[in-house]
């Protein structure tokens, strides 16, 4: 019995052992580990392995060689960045189906920030879009289950399932005084890279770039070169709400505005293998000449922040917007055996400048005695070669993108920030819609309104194009079904007021202090009654007033969201004239295009004095 005893032992040593010891092996990092690492390698196994040995033969309850590897392993990647997966065969495949095959989805870009399953960006079009889904927005519940502790992975094969199906979204939203509730309709998902080109007044050139697929290069160039024939004056790059993709196709499309030769951008690990400086291999398709403006904001990651930090770091435009997502690292795909998978990160992105494109808190967990991450050392994060006169103040580079706070110069000398992400030249805050029409657009009111509204259009013969027009009559029309399908709107004051009276509420003490005061239920006498109702009566009808009162001040967004909301049910999303009704009324792009026609603004926020 004792023998049997020790040969499941010695079987269970080997297997972890082995487990392990693969683990390093096919990461090829042993030689690298033990010469960064103050600590012995070795022993560390060791006593790791001694710990696993000693559970498996003495745990009062019986724990399965798997479940303890499968554990240690999580455990160990759960000090890493939130891109770092372990994958056993099932999951694995289902990875590959979902990443392969045809899908139905929300239409969201998600990741991990500050340990909650965040929103990256909704795509423009889709079910989540047309919800209201935004950048930021927190998901803490996917079909009323906790989203506390979930891999990005694991979120996606929730959130993807068989079109026509609904999944449940409970988000949390700054600004929202409570959760807001989604029910979502999945649907296949398909992105065009560049869905909308063109001339949008005063000669400016616009382009939207909505995702790095394998052909978002020559989408690009083809773009550039049919607005040059409209002999443009300026051109915008739209990157805002675009999650990055392929490598090779940020270079490409970067390749597309930078002289050849120019740096675009360097991925630095700990293996070799990983450090590399990727430059744009033939010349510029716009002409240096004409200026250019990229805009960006939180939810542009990735190969978005490549194309912009190369950009901006060679002086060729103007960044606009707001900070971008900061998602500057490389995952690769490492097989451990037949049935086991690990996605790790195995290197982070570098602009021209020198500055990690990755915030420190998309990097490693792992933190020090004192609070800080302790991943500081210059052998463990290796610093590219960049331009010349890089940093200022003469502070020492540590290679750390957790203390990277130093000054780097662009290619005219301009002083740019490192921290992560690619932070504007020019910050321009995005208008958001009014709580109201939020409010709207998480019913998906105005699409739904527009579907059963399209087919009385029809028979009537309506033309449905960019001189539609809603008047009162359909106005009166939204407002019906509205309460058809019971929307009721709570202005933040309704809301402020409604918490109010659910806590609020004095007890008359009948202790001899008589000053005290008790946190109760209310007791009210019939006249206190009376006098309260009366009170929150007047109080009531003075609030629902001024929630009309906002339905009338939005009168005009109303009647703009209808009457997209139309054209995309007539003409469809991608077609020019949605994207022109759309583009018209967004103040960034106001911005680009103001900036675009002041020569003199323009070349002054690209010379060094500009910070």
């Amino acid at each position: 019995m004792n023998g049997n005893k020790s040969k499941l032992s010695f079987d269970f040593k080997t297997q972890f052992i082995g487990v392990v010891f693969f683990i390093v092996v096919a990461f090829g990092l042993i030689a690298d580990t033990t010469k960064a690492d103050n600590n012995n390698f070795y022993s560390s196994i060791i006593r790791l392995d001694n710990v696993a040995t000693k559970i498996h033969q003495n745990y009062v309850e019986e724990v399965s060689a798997e479940d303890l590897v499968d554990n240690a392993i999580n455990g160990m990647l759960d000090i890493l960045d939130p891109h770092s997966s372990f994958f056993k065969e099932k999951d694995y495949e289902e990875l590959r189906i979902h990443t392969e095959g045809k899908f139905g989805g929300l239409g969201i870009q998600i990741s991990i920030r500050d340990k909650v399953l965040t929103v990256m960006t909704p795509i423009s079009g889709t079910p989540a879009s047309r919800a209201g889904i935004q950048s930021g927005d927190q998901i803490i519940t996917i079909d009323g289950k906790s989203t506390e502790g979930i891999t990005i992975d694991a979120a996606v094969a929730k959130l993807r399932g068989e079109p026509g199906s609904d999944v449940k979204l409970t988000i949390v939203r700054r600004g929202e005084i409570k959760p807001m509730e989604f029910t979502i309709t999945r649907e296949i998902i398909t992105i065009k890279s560049v869905p909308f080109s063109g001339v949008i007044g005063n000669n400016i050139g616009y382009i939207s770039l909505l995702t790095f697929s394998q052909e978002s290069g020559e989408e690009i160039q083809k773009s550039i070169k049919k607005l040059l024939e409209q002999n443009i004056k300026g051109l915008i790059l739209d990157l805002r709400h675009n999650p990055g993709g392929l490598l090779p196709q940020a270079i490409e499309v970067s390749e597309k505005f930078l002289d050849k030769k120019s740096l675009v951008v360097s991925t630095r690990g700990r293996v070799r293998s990983q450090n590399k400086d990727s430059y744009a291999s033939s010349n510029p398709v716009l002409p240096q000449e004409i200026p250019l403006v990229v805009l960006v904001d939180a939810a542009s990651a990735s190969a978005s922040e490549i194309v912009a930090g190369a950009i901006q770091d060679w002086d060729r435009g103007v960044v606009m917007g707001d900070t971008t997502f900061g998602k500057g690292s490389v995952q690769s795909i490492l097989p451990l055996d037949k049935e086991h998978h690990l996605k790790l990160t195995t290197a982070f992105y570098y602009t021209p400048s020198g500055r990690c494109i990755n915030k420190p808190e998309n990097a490693i967990k792992g933190k020090s005695k004192d609070g800080e991450s302790d991943e500081d050392d210059p052998e463990t994060q290796e610093k590219p070669d960049s331009m010349e006169n890089k940093a200022g103040k003469g502070e020492k580079d540590t290679g750390s993108t957790v203390t990277d706070t130093l000054e780097y110069k662009t290619k005219s000398g301009r002083i740019v920030y490192g921290g992560g992400g690619i932070i504007p030249d020019t910050i321009v805050d995005y208008t958001k819609p009014e709580p109201l029409i939020r409010a709207l657009f998480l019913k998906d009111a105005f699409f739904k309104f527009a579907t059963a509204e399209y087919p009385k259009l029809q028979k009537k013969k309506v033309t449905i194009n960019d001189n539609f027009t809603v008047d009162k009559k359909m106005m009166d029309s939204f407002y019906t079904f509205l309460d058809s399908i019971k929307f009721k709107y709570e202005s933040f004051a309704e809301m402020k007021f409604k918490e109010f009276m659910e806590t609020a509420g004095f007890v008359k003490d009948t202790t001899a202090d008589s000053s005290r005061v008790k946190a109760e239920k209310p007791v009210w006498t019939d006249e206190e009654s009376k006098k309260l109702k009366t009170i929150i009566e007047q109080a009531e009808s003075v609030l629902a007033q001024e929630g009309k009162r906002e339905f009338v001040q939005c009168e005009a967004d109303i009647k703009k969201y209808i009457k997209e909301a139309f054209l995309i049910r007539g003409l469809g999303q991608d077609n020019t004239v949605v994207f022109r009704e759309k583009l018209a009324s967004d103040n960034q792009v106001v911005a680009a295009m103001n900036l675009l026609s002041d020569k003199k603004a323009y070349e002054a926020l690209l010379k060094p004095s500009s910070k």
